[in-house]
């Protein structure tokens, strides 16, 4: 099940769904099609929510397109959202037809990043605040490894700020048995991971 809604505004696109889908990786699976039609997330929020028994998936987005076609490839998004979460479609299948190039890594760490991990006990979750350039195929670069290793983005708050050109992303995870991990070997696992590419460029 989901509920997809976009409108544009001036050059970008306000996009908002709702699913049913709250599986580990359910937002890498998002942004994968975000960067595929070779948009940009410039903000968002993610967030679950229980209703009725049930969990959703609400989030909402401000895209940036290359090209300027801000209708059309919002249209290919509505599409594509909809093969992503049928349940008829599978994620492999999608990502063979889509081709997708790899992001250049390094251009997102050009300068040094803030990458910090702390437990908040009153919520039950970790926050992940990662400040670094922005770019193009961060965020599907980031949760990917997020998903690799199993972690929940139960909700997360997505911002550039446009005068220092900079990503400033709060996520906040559970680990696969829903619990925090920031004092745990995941999280120096999770960090070596993201950074492995400029760790090595610099050997």
């Amino acid at each position: 099940m989901i509920e997809f809604q976009y409108k544009r505004e001036k050059e970008n696109i306000l996009i908002s769904l709702k699913t049913d889908s709250t599986q580990i990786g359910t937002f890498h699976r998002i942004a994968t099609i975000i960067y595929a039609l070779k948009m940009d997330i410039l903000s968002g929020e993610l967030g679950t929510v229980i209703e009725q028994g049930h969990e959703f998936t609400i989030d909402s987005f401000i895209l940036q397109a290359d090209g300027g076609d801000t209708t059309q490839a919002a249209f290919k998004l509505g599409m594509m959202m909809d093969s992503l979460f049928s349940k008829n479609t599978k994620f492999e299948e999608i990502l063979e037809k889509l081709q997708i190039q790899e992001p250049a890594v390094a251009t997102f760490f050009r300068e040094t990043p803030e990458f910090i991990f702390s437990d908040l006990p009153e919520r039950n979750e970790t926050c992940l605040y990662l400040e670094s350039s922005a770019g193009r195929g961060l965020l599907y670069y980031v949760s990917r490894i997020l998903m690799q290793n199993q972690i929940n983005i139960r909700s997360a708050t997505i911002e550039t700020d446009f005068e220092t050109g900079r990503a400033k992303d709060s996520f906040y995870l559970t680990d696969a048995s829903g619990k925090m991990f920031a004092s745990s070997d995941l999280a120096d696992k999770i960090r070596r991971e993201i950074l492995a590419p400029i760790q090595s460029n610099s050997r």
